[in-house]
């Protein structure tokens, strides 16, 4: 388009498009073509044969009546095929941005864009329905995406952006049939990839965003498709198309399953995990602060990380730093860089961490152990956005969002003076409490599933995985875990190692760890009322178990019925390995995966005889 027609393109007000003249047109053609202009859409059905002219001019089989178009601007030829030909217009006609030469015939494809000055057309299938809307690649709804955000911005009004997942199960004609019914003329369907769609929901508000959202999935669901929307409210979530998308995206993933997440998979099941995950969902598009609390080994920077990857920094780093693993000086020139020759060892300039991530995500793990000196540099880091390298009297600015993690009360640190108020405001723009694993065992078992495999994977081995047995799984669920899903990982990972048999038993976990008796926390651990630290291991009534003859029964804890049903399965084991090794000490410590030695002292512990020699016959 030209300096000039351009201009005069701005000066109008009124764009329209004139239907085709009616002994031109066939309604029970296949065909149809779609205009856009000014954010008008239109359609027309086309003949089955012929050729329209397109232009300003009255006599126009297709009259568009805008300054950037021609009198008599471009000609549609229809056949087998569909053609196009520029009529030397004064802004010429391109076809998906390349211009075409004047007078020659030009292939047309169905959904090819073709720009006549200010307008859009493209041919394509009529639909079924009534409703001129169509389904859009994925690219140009991004385009008018982005064009819609522009103009809303201008005048100072409001749209929404949908996301739909649907089941793989789900008809196509029925989810289209719905968006037909439900939508208006003037909103813009795209399709983001297989079974998922996005709609352009043109001047809404918040409330008849989130209305259209809740009556599209009930009419889905009515229809029988399994589906779960996302909402994005232009300017309430974002100003930005990118910014849109992440935020309706992220809140059509489904956490009822295993989901990708850095390098290993994060398994969401509770409900209130699933609550904190839609919470991030909504949060991880803003620059806002957050500070990420609970217990150590909870799984604070797999949040941190997930708020990372659905945020518009995502394809930035994400700067991990543990506060507390060091020293004061190291930790400051860490973070803010230094000045060659700024201190002993200083031999060149080096630009710090929160520089490196400029643009990205910085979390700052541990931060309740964060020295008093560094704390005031970090304070004045988050309210000037801009870093003083060590030895510098020049600052430099950085765009980084904090995430800050502890297991600490930091309520408590401010009262005792160990922690700055001020910068637990700064970084306490939103908080997230993650519950302890006790409290949330339905995801106890697929994680230790989940540790089995990246164990076994991790080992360089292939095939079958090892199977938890019910003992194991029984065990895994009445541990209450202070050390959370770390001391899982940690607890599975030796069970693996020990386990040859591609079973893993009771024996394979650290059973005197397991069945003690824990009365307390670890000190320093986050303690607040939906974090409650564990508690001894006792059963809530008497329990009365089988006594060995000529004893009365006794009342014993959780932990010792526990500790007393071990020994029960380790010593029926250990008989059964000896029967089929024929009573060779040797052969049935290897099958155990335990020492002779241990063997040994296991037969004395619990009064076995020790076979004396081979008894199989050979």
């Amino acid at each position: 388009m030209t300096k000039r027609s351009k201009s005069r393109s701005d000066r109008s007000q009124i764009s329209t498009v004139r239907n085709l003249r009616a002994v031109k047109s066939d309604p029970s053609g296949r065909f149809e073509l779609l205009i856009i202009i000014n954010n008008t859409v239109s359609s027309f059905p086309l003949p089955p044969s012929g050729q329209i002219t397109i232009g300003r001019s009255r006599n126009a089989d297709v009259q568009i009546v805008d300054p950037s178009v021609s009198r008599e601007h471009a000609r549609l030829s229809i056949d087998d095929s569909f053609s196009i030909a520029d009529l030397g217009s004064a802004n010429g006609t391109a076809i998906k941005g390349k211009p075409i030469a004047l007078d020659k015939e030009v292939e047309l494809m169905l959904g090819e864009v073709v720009e006549i000055g200010s307008a859009l057309l493209m041919v394509q299938r009529r639909p079924i329905s009534t409703r001129e809307w169509r389904i859009w690649a994925h690219g140009y709804f991004q385009d008018r995406l982005e064009n819609e955000c522009a103009r809303v911005s201008r005048n100072a009004n409001s749209f929404g952006l949908l996301r739909v997942r649907c089941g793989k199960e789900a008809s196509v004609d029925a989810v289209q049939q719905v968006l037909a019914s439900a939508l208006r003329n003037d909103d813009v369907v795209g399709l983001y990839g297989p079974g998922e769609y996005e709609v352009l929901a043109i001047e809404r508000n918040a409330e008849e965003v989130r209305a259209l959202a809740d009556s599209l999935l009930q009419a889905l669901q009515e229809a029988g498709v399994l589906a779960k929307t996302g909402v994005a409210r232009f300017p309430t979530d974002g100003t930005t198309a990118h910014t849109l998308e992440a935020v309706a995206g992220a809140q059509t993933r489904d956490y009822d399953e295993l989901t990708e997440e850095g390098e290993g998979r994060v398994i969401v099941l509770s409900a209130a995990m699933k609550k904190i995950y839609d919470f991030v969902s909504r949060i991880a598009a803003s620059d806002i602060a957050i500070l990420v609390l609970g217990e150590t080994g909870v799984g604070k920077e797999v949040v941190a990380e997930a708020i990372h990857n659905r945020s518009p920094r995502r394809d930035k780093p994400f700067l991990r730093l543990n506060c507390a693993a060091l020293s004061e000086s190291l930790l400051e020139s860490e973070l803010f860089g230094h000045e060659k020759g700024s201190f002993t060892g200083a031999v060149q300039t080096k630009r710090g961490l929160l520089e490196t991530a400029n643009g990205g995500t910085v979390f700052l793990d541990e931060i309740g152990d964060l020295p008093a000196q560094v704390q005031v540099k970090l304070l004045r880091v988050l309210e000037e956005r801009q870093v003083w390298r060590v030895g510098s009297v020049t600052p430099r600015k950085i765009d980084v969002r904090f995430i800050s993690a502890t297991h600490r009360d930091l309520e408590r640190s401010i009262v005792a003076g160990n922690f700055r108020q001020d910068l637990y405001f700064r970084l306490n723009g939103v908080s997230l409490h993650i519950p302890p694993l006790r409290k949330r065992k339905e995801e106890i078992e697929p994680l230790a599933r989940e540790f089995v495999r990246r164990s076994q994977r991790g080992r360089g081995r292939g095939g079958r995985l090892p199977v938890l047995s019910k003992e194991v799984i029984s065990l895994l669920l009445q541990y209450p875990w202070p050390g959370n899903i770390r001391e899982l990982q940690n607890a599975i990972e030796r069970a693996v190692l020990l386990g040859e048999n591609g079973q893993i038993m009771p024996e394979h976990l650290p059973i005197e760890k397991m069945t003690a008796t824990l009365s307390t926390p670890i000190d320093g651990s986050y303690n607040k009322e939906d974090s409650n630290p564990p508690q001894p291991l006792k059963a809530q009534t008497s329990e009365t178990v089988n006594p060995p003859p000529g004893k009365a029964p006794v009342d014993m804890s959780l932990a010792d019925m526990l500790k007393q049903q071990v020994q029960t399965m380790e010593r029926q084991h250990i008989i059964e390995a000896l029967n089929r090794c024929g009573g060779n000490q040797t052969r049935a410590a290897k099958q155990l995966g335990i020492s002779r030695r241990t063997l040994i002292s296991r037969l004395e512990a619990y009064s076995l005889p020790r076979p004396l020699k081979d008894q199989r016959s050979d």
